[in-house]
This record gives structure tokens, sequence and C-alpha cells, in this order.
């Protein structure tokens, strides 16, 4: 009987071992990359003492989820994108724009419509966020994101000016305001004032930043344009006169009208030098309040209105594409689902709305948004911050094409020129949807592998990272000329033409550099040393820039940013020698007026394997153009 009892407590202690065991599930951390730019170790709203917004948000997720220890680090996008494509990096990304989104459309984040299938969820996440703005993070049937925040764009306006000039203040409600482009432009115009007489007006009755990409498109919208010419997004129909039309009217407003400040002319808002702002929901905080000696923070009566009806009949404003996506890659998907979720959902939303005074992408969290505004501002007036609140409907992301980078840079380029240097709309706007298009077909096709013999010697020349084809071709007299596009040779990846061969052990390679690319002040060419035939490989390089003169450069492994150990002088289109001596794992950089006499640049230690490539490289450090380098007298010696 004794040996019996012994036996039973014996299996109820293992029982309650395995209860127990059962119960305490294995502790796990996971990691938050923030790449858009919100530090976890500053509250936008100082109100609320030493408790950080990331500290709430984990104590809140950690009611249901005690095991799981979450840590938040800023994180550059270009260096997560070398991780996850080595396998690792954090467990959940938070991101907006061109990278985040091909990251997203690449399969770099796990696809969350059949986990919200499985539990359920996806009809309430469907319902919670506004229709255009969680198309975003949509692709070809996947859903690789959530929202983070909403940022609605509205036209906060100075009340008093309106009042001295005898204009009524706008109708806050959307649909009861009827105000179109027309009206605006009478309206903006009457504030527009030269008080001084001086030819340049004092008060100018308009404001918009016209060079930003993404804060050009719901204006071409309002036009009546579209974006895309196919569900693939591989082609674009910008080039129809809705949108010239709409960069028309904004040109005018600048270089006609003069209602918009010029290139160059500082105008602020807040010094009252402007009547109307266009802006996002995310400057509400510097403006709402007190000032520390008691003063509102802007030192006139102000208030918000819708942005105004297009020729379309419709309005357009703004929508954030700032997501979180989970790492594909990731070790703990139960858990980061579960984050992820937690962060999209309504109180992840109050939290960064009360602490970071982030506008709610969840729908169901608009009241409490619209109540914090209101305490925010209690000590003062109240501000119609329904406006954005209400714009939800139509509010629409920046169009990001199949290569999301493409269109913005392109566009960007053709804006330049539009509205800082007063070209005609009709041709730049057509050069430019041309130059788009034509990109994507490339980035579509994938780039062109040619072989060439140059110096009598066999080439590879390709593009690595471009969004716009390169070319390379031998002139009569034997000069090597290579267009090429790519925003740089620097951080975490690079964009380049490189014409290059494979050399085995060590030895000295030199070119004479006569020209680099005048894109921009940066544009670079030169001699290269890789270790890869990939974007993010380890190199070595002397490269000439445009304005700052011959540079020696390094990315000693893949994941880690270039450096620049050394910058020498000398002046694009001087024709200089430049040379890369290989002796082990040091590798030494050195120039030469004549090719006689020679100057080290630096030397460096970098683990190589036995085989690289090496070669001239060009990258215009302006991605929606190319450029040209020129190159001779090449020479390779092996030891």
């Amino acid at each position: 009987m004794r040996r019996r009892l012994v036996f039973l407590l014996l299996l109820l202690c293992m029982c309650l071992s395995s209860v127990h065991a059962t119960a305490e599930p294995e502790r796990i951390t996971l990691e938050v990359a923030l790449t858009a730019g919100r530090d976890p170790n500053v509250n936008v709203i100082q109100d609320y003492g030493e408790v950080l917004w990331t500290d709430v948000l984990v104590r809140e997720f950690q009611k249901e989820y005690p095991h799981v220890d979450v840590v938040f680090r800023i994180a550059n996008i270009e260096q997560v994108i070398v991780w996850m494509i080595g396998g690792k990096g954090p467990d959940i990304i938070n991101g907006y724009g061109p990278h985040f989104v091909n990251m997203g459309r690449q399969g770099m984040f796990v696809d969350l419509r059949p986990l919200l299938e499985e539990d359920g969820s996806l009809d309430e996440i469907e319902r919670s966020f506004w229709p255009p703005q969680f198309e975003a993070f949509k692709h070809q049937g996947t859903i690789f994101a959530l929202p983070q925040y909403l940022n609605i764009f509205a036209m906060y306006y100075n009340a008093d000016m309106f009042n001295y000039m005898g204009i009524m203040p706008p109708e806050p409600r959307a649909e009861l305001n009827t105000m179109d482009w027309d009206e605006f432009e009478r309206i903006a115009k009457k504030l527009t004032q030269d008080q001084d007489g001086d030819g340049t007006p004092d008060i100018w009755g308009f404001y918009k930043r016209l060079t930003f990409y993404e804060r050009i498109h719901y204006w071409l919208k309002a036009a009546g344009s579209d974006f895309f010419g196919n569900e693939e997004k591989t082609i674009s129909t910008l080039n129809n006169p809705q949108a010239v039309y709409a960069l028309e009217y904004l040109q005018r407003m600048r270089w006609e009208s003069r209602i918009i400040p010029p290139p160059g002319v500082s105008a602020d808002w807040l010094n009252a030098e402007v009547a109307i702002r266009e802006d996002g929901s995310h400057i509400l905080v510097d403006l709402l309040g007190l000032k520390k000696d008691g003063s509102p923070k802007v030192p006139f009566k102000w208030n918000v209105f819708p942005l105004p009806i297009g020729p379309s009949g419709e309005r357009y404003t703004l929508a954030a594409d700032d997501g979180y996506g989970i790492n594909k890659n990731t070790k703990h998907l139960e858990e980061a689902y579960a984050l992820l979720k937690f962060f999209a959902g309504p109180v992840g939303n109050e939290i960064k709305a009360k602490y970071l005074a982030l506008q709610p992408a969840h729908r169901d969290v608009a009241p409490e948004y619209l109540n914090l505004i209101r305490e925010l501002n209690t000590q003062i007036y109240d501000i119609d911050a329904f406006v954005f609140t209400d714009a939800g409907a139509y509010a629409i992301p920046e169009p990001l094409y199949a290569d999301a980078e493409s269109g913005r840079q392109i566009l960007t380029d053709a804006y330049v020129k539009i509205f800082e240097e007063n070209k005609p709309v009709g041709p730049t706007w057509s050069d430019a949807i041309d130059r788009l298009n034509r990109s994507l077909a490339f980035v579509s096709e994938g780039p062109v592998i040619k072989s060439i013999i140059w110096e009598g010697q066999n080439w590879v020349t390709r593009d690595f990272n471009t969004v716009i084809e390169g070319d390379t071709k031998i002139e009569a007299d034997g000069k090597l000329v290579m267009e090429a596009s790519g925003h740089d040779l620097w951080g975490y990846r690079d964009g380049f033409r490189f014409t290059y061969q494979e050399v085995k052990g060590d030895f000295e390679a030199s070119v004479r550099l006569h020209s680099v690319p005048d894109t921009d002040e940066w544009s670079k060419a030169g001699i290269m040393l890789r270790t890869l035939e990939n974007d993010a490989a380890p190199n070595v390089t002397v490269l000439g820039t445009n304005k700052y003169g011959l540079v020696f450069q390094e990315r000693q492994a893949v994941g880690e940013a270039t450096a620049q150990p050394k910058r020498i002088s000398w002046t694009n289109g001087e024709p200089v020698y430049i040379k890369l001596i290989r002796a082990g794992n040091n590798v030494t950089g050195a120039m030469s007026y004549d090719g006689k006499f020679w100057t080290t640049v630096y030397t460096t230690y970098i683990d190589l394997p036995e085989s690289v490539f090496i070669g001239p490289a060009v990258t215009s450090h302006a991605g929606g153009s190319t450029g040209k380098a020129v190159f001779s007298e090449w020479k390779l010696e092996l030891y």
C-alpha cells in the first residue's frame, strides 16, 4: 500500500510538472525595425512623464502575451533588405514608400491573407481600414502589410487673414464644401498681397511643396487622371490631358498668378507670410496648445478645410503608405503575427495617437483621436480636426509602379523641371512618362548582360539595381564610353553599371578616367574590385566624382555600409590614371596624372575570395537619368 501511495505521488508530481511546463511557454524576443522615422526613445507629445510610447505598447501587448519581449530599433531600410536577403533580419519591419512596398511585392514579407482567413479576422481587418489606403498593401492576391497611420492632408488657413480680406471661412465639412479649383485660385490670389509695393508679394496666398512626389498625385487624380495601364503596374498612363491640366494649374499658380512662392523664396505660414498651407495631420501637434510661456503656438487664429474639388468633380488627398510587415525569415511567426495585429489594432492605434500624435489608420479610433486633438487645444479654441478623419474615403496613397523607385525618381525629376525650372509641361511630362515606361519595361525584363571585347580582353557589362538601362560602347579611338543611371555607389546597396572581368589571385589593374557623368554633384566613375555579382557585394573602389574630387571607398562585408576613408582633389574632365592593387587581402588605391609617377590614395584590409571582379564602374547618382563616363588605356598585370 505504501509503495502504491509513493507511486501515485510521483505520478501526480509528473502530471503537475507537465501542466506547469505547458502553462509557461518559452520566453522569446521579437525585434521590430523602425525605418519610418519614429524614434523609440522619444514621445512626440511630452505630457506623459518618463513613460515611452514603445514601453506602453509592449506593456499592453504583454497582457495577453507575457512570454514575449519586444525590442525596438531604428534601422536603415536598405540594411534591413540586405539582412533579409541573407536569411536574417528583424521579425517585424515598419517602413513606407518604394523600398517598403517593393519588399512586400517581392515576397520578402509574410502573406497575411491566409493567417487572417484562418483566424476569421479578414473581414474585420478589411472593415477597419479605408479601402484606398489598404489597397497599397496588397499585391496579386496577397496582403503583405497592415497600415501604421493615415496622415490626411488638408488646407491650414490663417483665419485672421480671411477675416481681414472679407473672405468667408471655408466650409469644413466635405459634403457641404463646394469650393473647386477655380474658386480656390481666386481666393488664394486675393489673399496674395504686395504690401510694400516692391513687386514681390509679402504675403503669399498658398504654400505647397511642389517637388515632393507623394504630394502631387492626388491633384492629378482630382483632375481625372489615371495612373496604371495594367494590373501589374508595369505601364504608366500618366501622359494624359487631365494630368497635364493639373500640372499646368499648379505651375500657373507659381509662375503666372504668383500665388505660390517661387524657388528660393522663404515664406513661413507661422510667421503670417502665407495665408493657406497644404500639409498633413502629422503637424497638428506642432500647432496645437500653448508654448512654455503660456502663449499660443500659432500667433493668429487658424483652422483647416478640405482640399478643393478638381475638374473631375471629385476631391482627393493623401493617405500615408506607412505600414508593418512580418519578415518571412521570422522564427516566431505566431507571436509576430499577434504583435503585428496589435500594432494595427485599435489599442495600438490609440497609443500611437496619444504619444506620437499619429492619425489612426484604424477607423474605430477616430473619435478618440478627435478627443485628443481637443485636449491638446483646450486652452485656445476648437479646430475642425474632423476634416482629417472625414477624408479617409477619398485619401489615396502615392501610386507606386511595379518597380516603385522608378516612378518616384523619374517623376520627381519632371516635377523639378516643371515647378522649379518652369519648363513647358506638355513636352517635359511626355518625355518623363516615355522614360518611365522604358524603365518599367527594362525592370520587368531584367538587366541585359552583354559580352564585349576591349583592349584585347573579354568583358561582361551590365546594370545593377538601376531603373534605366545603361549602355557600353567602344569608340573608334578605342575609348570605352559607359552610360549609366543608378542612385549611387554608397550605402548598403549600389545602383550602377559595371564592365568587368573575373580575376584570380593578386594583380595590379589601372585605367585612365577622362570624365564622369555631370548628372549630380556626387555622380561617380572609376575602377572597382567587387566580390560578388550583386548590388550589396563587398567592394573597393577609386572613383572620380563630378564635384568632390577622387574618393577611395570600401564596403567591408554584405550588410555593412560603404565607407569613404579618403578623398583628394581632382577636377572632372581632367584625365587621370587610377589603379587598384591586390596583395592577398590588402587592396591599395593609387592615382597618377601621367601614368608613370603614382601617388597612393589609401590601403585597406578586406577579406577577399580567391576570385574577384574588376573593371570600370559608373553611377549617375540620379536614378531617373543616365550620364556618361569615358575610360581608356586599361592595363592588368597578374602576380
